[in-house]
């Protein structure tokens, strides 16, 4: 691992360069589609009981910076762990991490060390709802939510309570539409205006989505795809495969058989495994777009060499030399050295350090009325371990989802199971009423 003296202010301010259809119809579909597409997210994140970090790229030196001091603003933490089926430990890890370093170097919130409050729900109701009401027993200032399918049963209970709920990312209706939500990225609709842009702007005529049948996906793609791709001027195809189908020679040999000009890959690992295989079967030579949950070690050991030069669309970079990929393995290999930094712990650092840079201008008392106003007042942000991508929460980025705050996202090829060249592709456009 290199070293390298590089001065943090806690972010590199960095700029690169609604749809048709009904609320009720978008907000309608996410609701039926939030477990499945939240479990896309949760897929690839590796195991959350690994010790041997995998490091990718250099670190640099923090400098002294400011550090935080008088009495502690409380934050809650949502930690997805301690499930049967889903236990992501590692993003709060990389939140954790995240926060020693805001208290250490960034003079926390408004000059005051940060608090982090943390709840483990199972990704069942029961201690979804728990969490929630722990969250307003605790008199937290805002809520930052990790990965979760539930965001259905605890958004409403805390935004309810005036309390900011904060993430990276969302997946279900209530964390889209309320408006004390706060998402950094685009989520799902912003990687599905991603493609479109990407594929209008490459000259791709039409894209075969193959997605996973599961529940409502099927629909929240159309729902949530089609506009966009039409603004683009890119045809969408869709092949719809049920969920664990082992081989989708069948369905994806008739794909083929249509000449697509790309192919666009959304489903959980077994899924992912089945349509490169299938493709790979049916020498198409297409470009292939795939989203974070089609990468990984399970994903090249089941289909070796298919990820090799398939475009990845993303919101986080951990590999490049770029400033904030670079202050993230830092700050990680500083607070939380055993973590590995290319699995789901960036997910919590950027929950956390996304706050904390919003609230930025916040100065005086904290409360969730000041925090609430401090963010939608809050432009261009930039998000962290982003490579370039900002976000402004002022509820226009997606208007037909007012509490998505950004909708670009980044593309790189892949090489092995890592992002090579990493590119900022802004989809606001498409979203534009």
């Amino acid at each position: 691992m290199t070293s390298k003296n590089v001065a943090f202010n806690g972010y590199t301010r960095r700029r690169m360069g609604g749809p048709a259809g009904s609320a009720r119809t978008l907000t309608a579909g996410l609701l039926a589609a939030g477990i499945a597409l939240s479990a896309l997210a949760a897929c690839g994140s590796g195991s959350a009981d690994t010790t041997t970090p995998a490091r990718g790229g250099g670190t640099a030196r923090l400098p002294a910076g400011t550090a935080a001091t008088g009495e502690p603003v409380r934050i809650g933490f949502v930690s997805n762990e301690g499930g049967s089926a889903v236990s992501q430990v590692d993003v709060r890890f990389g939140a954790e991490a995240a926060t020693k370093y805001a208290n250490d170097h960034l003079g926390g919130i408004a000059g005051r060390p940060i608090e982090l409050v943390v709840c483990k729900e199972q990704e069942d109701p029961g201690s979804a709802r728990a969490c929630a009401t722990k969250m307003i027993e605790a008199k937290v200032v805002a809520v930052v939510m990790s990965t979760t399918a539930l965001g259905d049963s605890m958004a409403p209970v805390i935004t309810g309570a005036g309390i900011p709920y904060v993430s990276v990312s969302g997946a279900s209706a209530a964390e889209f539409t309320s408006d004390r939500s706060f998402l950094w990225s685009g989520s799902f609709p912003g990687a599905l205006g991603a493609m479109a842009k990407y594929a209008s702007e490459h000259h791709i005529a039409s894209v075969d989505l193959a997605v996973i049948d599961a529940g409502a996906v099927t629909g929240t793609v159309k729902a949530l795809g089609q506009p966009v791709f039409d603004k683009a001027g890119v045809e969408l195809r869709l092949t719809a495969i049920a969920p664990g189908t082992p081989d989708a020679s069948a369905p994806i040999a008739a794909a083929v058989a249509s000449h697509p000009g790309a192919f666009a890959i959304v489903g959980d690992e077994t899924h992912c495994i089945a349509v490169l295989k299938a493709l790979q079967t049916a020498a198409a030579k297409q470009p292939r777009m795939i989203i974070q949950a089609c990468v990984g070690k399970t994903v090249e050991d089941a289909a070796p060499g298919t990820l090799d030069g398939a475009l990845l669309f993303t919101f986080a970079d951990v590999y490049s030399d770029d400033p904030d990929s670079v202050l993230y393995r830092t700050v990680m290999a500083t607070y939380a050295p055993k973590t590995p930094v290319d699995g789901f712990a960036v997910t919590g650092y950027q929950d956390v350090l996304g706050l904390v840079r919003g609230l930025s201008g916040l100065h005086g008392t904290v409360t969730t009325e000041t925090t609430s106003a401090a963010l939608r007042a809050a432009k261009a942000v930039p998000l962290p371990a982003g490579h370039g991508i900002d976000f402004t929460c002022d509820g226009k980025a997606v208007p037909i989802l007012a509490a998505v705050c950004g909708a670009s996202a980044l593309v790189t090829p892949i090489a092995g199971t890592r992002g090579t060249t990493f590119t900022v592709v802004d989809a606001s456009p498409l979203f534009a009423r």
